[in-house]
């Protein structure tokens, strides 16, 4: 299974600013563990539905990890699962939610 998003580099752009304004809207908080990220945002208008639409995209680009949205205590939750025969392959996007800003990274 391919570790690789396939997502070209004009769209990857607009991709991550759609991200970046979801995180600046609903100030999300990331924990990592065993290959599974999960991030908790704050609710708010349209958060979860856009949440719901970046990790659908997501899903169609990067689909060596499962991509869902959920509701936890009121709040839209993100979780994205790596493949479990490479717990790792996680990791990178990980890294790229807690190089965003208004995130905190917890473990």
């Amino acid at each position: 299974m391919p570790l690789a998003c396939t997502l070209g580099p004009d769209l990857g752009q607009s991709r991550i600013l759609r991200w970046q304004r979801l995180h600046q809207d609903a100030g999300p908080v990331a924990r990592l563990d065993a290959g599974r990220l999960e991030v908790r945002y704050q609710p708010g208008p349209g958060v979860r539905a856009e949440l719901a639409a970046l990790a659908a995209a997501e899903q169609t680009c990067c689909s060596f990890a499962t991509w869902s949205v959920s509701e936890v205590e009121g709040q839209p939750v993100l979780h994205v699962v790596s493949p479990t025969d490479t717990p790792e392959a996680v990791a990178p996007i990980a890294a790229l939610f807690g190089a965003l800003d208004h995130v905190t990274t917890s473990q």
